[in-house]
């Protein structure tokens, strides 16, 4: 039988509460009530229901655009759009370790088998549960944004983008994440030189001890032979909502990649749970493809538009899919 692992892509329905309590309101008075902590809460109780191996805060404080340009130096976020107005550089201060500690907080007052660095090979093992950091990537983080100085080229914004990047997740390692997510969509639709936006990525994971995981959604028919050459422990990929990846990936598997692949398997722009046997169709089919003992699922995409109850069904189902095997 497959050694199956459970995580999540990112980010989860988000609701901002009020504050009810009295010192909620106290605090809210003195401007120091943050409403998004119970979101966060709220998000990791719903992995920890779910029995999900690896998971994350929820991704709950905006779009994943924004959760980062709103930070680091050189951005600034003007009517929801993102604007590199100069030279970029790392952010004051850490931008998720604190929402990553609470993660982690919450999920281990629920479930001890949550620690601090878990291994891989322990939480392959079901020995432990972990916490991981997610940063939106460079590629993605130039590419949704105008700039309006300083850059006369993308390439060295994505350059610095993925220095400021770095300091974030050695911060997140630090603080204990398990592995380190890179989250880039916009690699699929080509908006950049593959070897810029390789080369950007391996300037982050190259200087991580903890596993980095590279996550990349939509039609990789042009970009997958590149990408199974990026210097990431494990790629993160979309298959049941773009079912053509899968062929895509075996035209291109070699027996000699080392890599993992997480096999993304819960449709993410359907708004219905989605049918077991579907699932693991997809899951048979990629593990086809990869011949791996140990393999990772998880949902094609982040969850934040789905209704709450409707995550929770589709992630019920990478539990049961773990507990019974492929």
């Amino acid at each position: 039988m497959m050694n199956i692992i459970t995580t999540v892509v990112g980010s989860y329905p988000s609701n901002c509460f009020e504050a009810k309590s009295f010192n909620e309101r106290i605090s809210k008075s003195l401007g120091l009530f943050d409403s998004y902590k119970k979101a966060i809460i709220a998000s990791v109780n719903a992995f920890v229901r779910s029995d999900i191996d690896i998971i994350c805060d929820g991704q709950v404080r905006g779009d994943m655009v924004k959760i980062f340009a709103s930070k680091i130096n050189g951005f600034r976020i003007d009517d929801n759009t993102a604007y590199i107005k100069g030279k970029i550089t790392p952010a004051a201060h850490p931008i998720s370790v604190r929402d990553f500690q609470l993660a982690f907080k919450t999920a281990k007052s629920l479930d001890k088998r949550f620690k601090l660095n878990a291994s891989l090979e322990d939480i392959f093992n079901h020995e432990s549960k972990g916490v991981k950091g997610i940063l939106t990537g460079p590629t993605t983080l130039t590419h949704s944004s105008l700039i309006e100085n300083f850059y006369s080229s993308r390439e060295n914004a994505i350059y610095d983008i993925a220095k400021a990047l770095l300091v974030e997740a050695k911060e997140l390692e630090k603080a204990g994440a398990c592995a380190i997510q890179i989250d880039e969509p916009f690699i699929s639709i080509g908006a950049e030189d593959i070897n810029v936006s390789k080369a950007a990525v391996e300037m982050i994971s190259e200087e991580l001890d903890i596993p980095v995981i590279l996550h990349v959604c939509g039609d990789l028919e042009n970009v997958m032979s590149n990408l199974l050459d990026f210097e990431v422990d494990i790629l993160d990929l979309e298959f049941s909502g773009m079912p053509e990846n899968i062929g895509t990936l075996k035209k291109h598997w070699k027996s000699s990649y080392d890599k993992n692949i997480g096999i993304g398997c819960l449709n993410t722009k359907m708004k219905a749970v989605d049918n077991k046997d579907d699932v693991l169709e997809t899951v048979r089919e990629v593990q086809k493809i990869i011949k791996r003992d140990n393999i990772i699922i998880d949902p094609d995409c982040g969850m934040r538009m789905l209704e709450d109850e409707l995550s929770i069904g589709k992630l019920n189902i990478l539990k049961e899919i773990r507990a019974e095997g492929i």
